[in-house]
């Protein structure tokens, strides 16, 4: 993991640090939605796959997600996407 850029960091109220891992975010349903990215204690980036539909991921919308880290370790979150921009989610966690 490396840390954002200095000047990110000031804008931000949470430190998010850069993923090198392959740690994939999937829907409730278990389909693959991206890989994560960046993650920090408020939230993640998640650039979408190939395939999955943007507009599903408006700002606002709420959904459940498991996250997938190497060595098949799950966690579930509840989030809200607060940012898309293209194939880049921006999403904060609800619990």
């Amino acid at each position: 993991m490396t840390d954002d850029s200095k000047g990110e960091q000031e804008r931000r109220r949470f430190v998010r640090l850069d993923l090198n891992e392959n740690v994939r975010a999937l829907d409730s349903v278990g389909r693959d939605i991206g890989r994560v990215e960046k993650v920090g204690a408020g939230g993640m980036q998640i650039r979408l796959s190939d395939g999955v539909p943007e507009e599903q991921y408006n700002p606002g919308t709420q959904i459940d997600i498991s996250i997938v880290e190497p060595g098949n370790v799950r966690n579930h979150f509840r989030i809200e996407v607060r940012m898309r921009e293209g194939k880049l989610l921006g999403v904060q966690f609800l619990n």
